[in-house]
């Protein structure tokens, strides 16, 4: 062995206690973490983050089905507990079994099925868009098979976002971009309802009382429509509507009334500003009256100058982010949550009541703690949360876009 061999050797030999003695010497450090920016760059398994930085017991997040379609969007379940999901692209509707096997029960060539609602009889109505129809699919009989949809009412107009059914069987069809309601009868009979100058109707809800409540694109309103049943009418018959607030975004995607009445609205989007020199948007104040005449009522909303009717696109590109509201059954209106990215789709309430936000582009589901502290549940797999559905045994069923599962 060389002397230069024996000098390398005895280098690494000393390099190797050197490491070992400084290895010998490193002590157990402690560090801490307690807010939620922190928290939020790593990734939660089996807790959900909330915003106050604590961590909380998240409930279990596992996979239900995968129908391989680009979006759902409406998640419902009828009386049996049999869960549906509506979606495209092409419109379809799908019935799950308790394992997640998806059986279709509608398609058609229209680019969307947006809509969905189902009935005391377990009838199932579905909405499609663009240039849409209502389609009506006869509850599945004992073997669990469902009929033959059909026609059930063409409202001639672009596009129809919500569908709601009420104690009667009337189906209530929110329709854009002419802002209409249309009023159908279980016979397929449908009349103009409710008319605003708003461009869109984008959800509908039913109140504690019995009224129907609707948000509105662009100006992001929660109103009140009033309701009456006379003995022998087939179809309701409406009193004045009420605007219940204006929110500060543009569009209200998801409307929700629980036990104790209050109605939870969530608006998305920048409000278009007028230009300088341009009239301001009129501002509503809560239980202002608007007059009902005939079979058509109208709320007088102006549209800022300028601004035209666009081409709506399932997941628009927006910004403003989104706000939640209450308003507590005596009409008084609170916000309770906000985000300058997250855009919310949809509202549902989880076992314990608390309320959850179906979010994108993120596809989080969030649930509100208490005003202003909320908690980030385990993150989907996907792009936008778009349904939410409680089912029995105290299941939550989340639907999603961008893939759809």
């Amino acid at each position: 062995m060389s002397r230069v061999t024996r000098i390398r050797l005895a280098c690494l030999a000393a390099a190797a206690v050197l490491m070992a003695a400084g290895a010998g010497a490193e002590r157990t450090r402690m560090w801490r973490q307690s807010n939620y920016d922190e928290f939020e760059k790593g990734t939660a398994k089996g807790v959900a983050l909330r915003s106050d930085g604590k961590l909380v017991l998240a409930p279990r997040f596992a996979h239900f089905s995968d129908p391989n379609m680009a979006y759902l969007w409406a998640l419902r379940l009828n009386s049996k507990g049999a869960l549906y999901a509506a979606g495209g692209s092409n419109a379809k509707v799908l019935r799950f079994d308790d394992k997640g096997t998806a059986t279709t029960v509608f398609e058609s060539q229209e680019m969307a099925a947006q809509a969905l609602a189902i009935d005391a009889r377990d009838n199932i109505y579905v909405g499609t868009s663009p240039d849409g129809k209502v389609y009506k699919i006869p509850a599945p009989d004992a073997k669990g098979q469902s009929g033959k949809a059909t026609v059930f009412f063409e409202p001639k107009t672009k596009y129809i976002w919500d569908l709601l059914v009420d104690a009667s069987g009337t189906v209530f069809v929110a329709t854009g971009d002419k802002g209409e309601v249309f009023a159908v009868s279980p016979d397929g009979k449908g009349v103009l309802f409710y008319k605003s100058l708003e461009t869109h109707i984008r959800s509908l809800a039913m109140d504690a009382k019995g009224s129907l409540l609707i948000g509105t694109e662009p100006n992001g309103l929660v109103a009140r429509v009033s309701m009456t049943n006379p003995a022998g009418a087939d179809k309701p018959e409406q009193r004045p509507a009420f605007v219940l607030y204006e929110t500060e975004k543009k569009e209200v995607t998801s409307l929700l009334v629980d036990p104790a009445g209050n109605i939870y609205a969530t608006s998305v989007g920048e409000k278009p500003r007028p230009s300088p020199g341009m009239p301001q948007v009129q501002q509503f104040v809560p239980q202002t009256t608007v007059t009902s005449t005939g079979q058509t009522v109208t709320t007088t909303v102006p549209m800022p100058a300028g601004q035209q009717a666009a081409p709506f696109m399932p997941f628009p590109s927006l910004t403003g982010g989104s706000e939640v509201y209450r308003i507590t059954p005596d009409g008084a209106p609170e916000s309770l949550w906000s985000s300058r990215e997250d855009l919310v789709y949809a509202l549902g309430l989880g076992t314990a009541g608390k309320l959850l936000l179906g979010t994108g582009n993120r596809g989080l589901v969030i649930q509100l703690e208490g005003k202003r502290t909320y908690a980030t549940l385990p993150k989907t797999a996907a792009a936008q949360v778009t349904g939410l559905a409680a089912g029995a045994g105290g299941k939550i069923f989340v639907a999603t876009a961008n893939p759809g599962k």
